[in-house]
């Protein structure tokens, strides 16, 4: 159920090899690797949940962000198992925003805009989706040929609760459920204490942690709960409504985007799972990100058969129909262990049945 994309050839190679495992890597947290020089990805099925929280929860602030709603994602998505560190932000940017660079390299990169993690046109446009020529998603989609995203702000909610109810994630407690916010205001809370860097366990007086410090969720995922801020694709609606939703993906204007997480100098109210903010798209040092790959289902998976770099034909296999051609323009580049195609991102690109445009 993961994805992974070799990035280790720096901000100078012409494509990152990206590839699919069954199973949790034995050497997740063991080695360096997958905070460094490889991006990994969990695969989140589809479902329902309840988007936001009850009135009594703990901590929970009135003034209507978090209202309760059934929110229906209809596609599987992948969502990465740790935030973007500032290794990996070099080797794919070639520089490094932040702000706390000390022993930085497995921290998250910090101080990142929302234009420079992504930027670009969303909600979707008629015939624009893309993101900002040199965001981050958009240098990453170029060198490893998949359409990768900031999750919405419905996707990263549903992957950081992971079927839990509660205020925090750690399906240990309550039978599944999650655990309590059990302080309003300014204190250290003792459930959150294992999952998150926030005020009251060393974020207010040093920063944020390297990757993976603290305990994950049931899918896999760390630091969904305080470390850094992570942006999310929505502009921002203060009260989303009671009434159900599918597939959400925020208001059409506006000019603020959306928060989750709660930062390392946050009190423990603000790491909560429903917790939300909209704020300027500027940089600050609790800033960043992680990545997703949303509409899963929606890839058509092409075995693309060449005839030593001369071959046109796009040939489907995995039984969608999406049979198609090259357009003009990809390049045939050799490689040590093969060819591969190369695309400078302007406008190559193939075409098949279901997507005139697969760039």
């Amino acid at each position: 159920p993961y994805l992974s994309i070799d990035i280790s050839g720096g901000p100078d190679a012409p494509f990152y090899p990206v590839t699919y495992v069954d199973q949790t890597p034995v050497d997740l947290l063991t080695t360096s690797d997958y905070r460094l020089s490889t991006i990994l990805l969990r695969r989140i099925p589809k479902g329902t949940f309840m988007m936001g929280s009850p009135e009594d929860e703990t901590g929970r602030y009135d003034d209507n962000r978090e209202t309760e709603h059934e929110v229906t994602l209809t596609q599987d998505y992948y969502m990465a198992v740790f935030e973007v560190t500032q290794r990996q932000w070099e080797l794919t940017m070639g520089d490094n925003p932040s702000i706390h660079t000390e022993s930085g390299a497995t921290r998250p990169v910090d101080s990142v805009s929302w234009d420079a993690a992504r930027g670009g046109a969303w909600p979707p446009t008629t015939n624009n989706q893309r993101p900002a020529t040199g965001s981050f998603v958009q240098v990453l989609r170029s060198k490893a040929a998949l359409p990768f995203d900031l999750p919405t702000d419905a996707q990263w909610e549903y992957a950081c609760r992971a079927g839990t109810t509660r205020a925090y994630n750690d399906y240990t407690k309550n039978n599944g459920q999650g655990a309590d916010c059990t302080v309003p205001e300014d204190a250290r809370d003792p459930a959150l204490d294992l999952l998150a860097r926030y005020a009251h366990n060393g974020g207010s007086t040093g920063y944020h942690v390297p990757v993976g410090s603290y305990a994950s969720n049931a899918f896999g995922l760390y630091d969904m709960h305080g470390n850094m801020y992570e942006w999310c694709l929505d502009r921002h609606q203060t009260d989303l409504g009671s009434a159900p939703a599918t597939d959400p993906k925020g208001p059409d204007t506006g000019t603020l985007r959306v928060i989750r997480s709660g930062g390392f100098t946050n009190y423990a109210r603000v790491c909560r799972s429903a917790n939300r903010y909209g704020v300027p798209i500027t940089g600050l040092a609790d800033r960043g990100f992680r990545l997703a790959l949303p509409g899963v289902e929606d890839l058509p998976v092409l075995h693309l058969t060449f005839n030593e770099g001369t071959g046109t034909t796009a040939r489907d296999s995995s039984g969608n129909g999406h049979d198609g051609a090259l357009g003009s323009g990809p390049v045939w580049a050799a490689g040590v262990h093969g060819g591969a195609l190369s695309f400078d991102g302007v406008d190559d690109h193939v075409s098949t049945t279901s997507q005139p445009h697969l760039s």
